[in-house]
């Protein structure tokens, strides 16, 4: 069978305020260094919190090497202040098993999975968005501090509008009023610790969602900074992402 050619495109729609991306084909550490190149100059004709859909239906990720190349373009994007990034997969892909797997076991932006363009574009087209880029982090501890007591869980996924808390019973309540404390990586003094106020805004099995209330621009401009930071890949995840991108035992 002949290996398939890779097939890299970046398009700009600067009315949409969107960068569309196809990655196809066997994709090589080179290929991605110039489509890297292609993205970046793509992002310097949008403004902040523009859309990214990126086609991988036909993606064919072999060569481990291109995927540090790929994380790198994710945090480019995420330190570009981009809105939403939506991935349009072929389910019964690999890629998609694999990516499915790589973002719940490393730090990064949460991107929306949808199967066809159509759908990609009318999410990106609704009004009905959360406000930010959701981040996951891994083993990030948070308190929520309230008038009749505080309560420790995890950080499920974090956005610069809101947070999703794993914590054990008991739960607060919908509507309940608080704070929410935690310490995130800072360029610059190394850590920095966080106390927003917030409202509980939902509840679902081993947890609860809270929307930060009277936050500032400025803060959550330092949010957003680290949460940057926050979901850098490290170099010692190498291993890991072997691990994960390694064909099926026969």
């Amino acid at each position: 069978m002949a290996v398939p050619q890779s097939k890299l495109k970046v398009r700009v729609d600067m009315a949409r305020n969107r960068l569309y991306c196809i990655i196809g084909g066997d994709i090589t550490k080179a290929d991605l260094e110039g489509f890297f190149t292609d993205v970046r100059f793509g992002v310097a004709d949008l403004k902040p919190g523009f859309g990214v859909i990126t086609d991988l239906t036909n993606c064919h990720l072999s060569h481990l090497a291109a995927i540090p190349t790929f994380r790198r373009v994710m945090h480019y994007l995420a330190g570009c202040n981009v809105g939403k990034v939506i991935r349009v997969v072929n389910t019964k892909n690999l890629i998609y098993q694999q990516a499915i797997n790589l973002a719940s076991r490393l730090p990064g932006y949460s991107s929306i999975y949808v199967k066809t363009m159509a759908e990609a574009e009318e999410f990106l087209d609704g009004s009905c968005q959360r406000e930010g880029l959701r981040y996951i982090l891994l083993d990030k501890s948070i308190e929520l501090r309230t008038e009749i007591g505080s309560l420790m869980g995890t950080i499920i996924n974090i956005s610069v509008s809101g947070c999703a808390i794993k914590c054990s019973e008991p739960r607060p309540v919908v509507g309940q009023e608080g704070a929410v404390a935690f310490t995130l990586a800072d360029k610059k003094s190394a850590h920095r610790d966080f106390e927003i106020e917030v409202r509980v805004v939902r509840l679902f099995d081993d947890g609860f969602a809270v929307a930060y209330q009277n936050i500032t621009d400025a803060d959550k401009s330092g949010l957003h900074k680290c949460l940057v930071q926050e979901s850098k890949l490290d170099v010692s995840s190498d291993r890991l992402m072997e691990k994960i991108f390694s064909p099926p035992a026969a």
